[in-house]
């Protein structure tokens, strides 16, 4: 059987993100595996988060079935996802990392679902100069122009984006908080690996979900990490997770 974890990514989350990591796995008997959004990269929208979620489990429940250890990989909005397909228990429950902070309070801040901020999101972030920005803020090894066209892509052809501002929401997290709080053992086995140089997200989001859910996650801390570890510095980043024990 295959080794290695299965990526929940974030918004706008493309293939390429993940290049450098798995020309580092090659000859290691460790791959990368990711699941493929519905409206990312071209692929069909699901008319609801419901539909998403379904395709989503669809995956997963492959995977767990192709891999003797598996273990699900969870950044930014793709750690909404796992807590989602926990809640949803239509798939058993599997080990899993979240790298950073749940962004619960980010979610919470918008209020009822508005997808006219995620087009407002996807259309700053087609703007070069927000482009530059971005990545001196958020990158420790730069980016060639294919890579950085690539990235930003994959944000520019998302069609579920501003869906997924519509759909996830404060009234969404409510319903989330409620379900996993009736089913305890759903936020069992997961632990958080914080980045220290992560600017994107911050300890005070990860507390806040850990208030919220009652949860007592493990949590390590990596202070060299920044919010890419896997494309900063991908040889790193694959030993932790071979030691996680994928």
């Amino acid at each position: 059987m295959s080794r290695g974890p299965l990526v929940l990514g974030d918004m706008g989350h493309s293939l390429c993100r993940l290049n450098r990591a798995r020309a580092t796995c090659r000859g290691l008997g460790f791959d990368l595996k990711e699941v493929l959004y519905p409206g990312f990269e071209g692929r069909p929208l699901a008319p609801s988060f419901d539909a998403f979620m379904e395709q989503v489990e669809l995956q997963v429940d492959v995977y767990r079935l192709s891999h003797s250890k598996p273990l699900l990989y969870a950044t930014g909005f793709g750690s909404l996802v796992l807590l989602a397909l926990r809640a949803r228990a239509n798939v058993p429950d599997l080990p899993s990392i979240i790298q950073g902070a749940v962004p619960w309070e980010t979610v919470r801040a918008r209020g009822a679902g508005d997808a006219s901020s995620g087009v407002q999101d996807q259309s700053r972030l087609a703007d070069p100069e927000e482009q530059e920005r971005f990545m001196q803020e958020h990158f420790f090894s730069p980016l060639d122009a294919d890579e950085r066209r690539a990235f930003f892509s994959g944000i520019a052809t998302c069609s579920a984006y501003p869906h997924l501002y519509e759909w996830v929401d404060a009234g969404w997290l409510a319903s989330l908080e409620g379900a996993l709080a009736g089913r305890p053992p759903a936020i069992d086995d997961i632990r958080v690996w914080l980045c220290g140089q992560d600017e994107l997200t911050d300890e005070e989001e990860h507390d806040a979900a850990l208030r919220a859910l009652g949860a007592e996650w493990p949590t390590e801390r990596a202070e060299h990490w920044g919010h890419f570890p896997y494309i900063d510095d991908p040889g790193p980043w694959i030993g932790a997770i071979q030691a996680a024990g994928v």
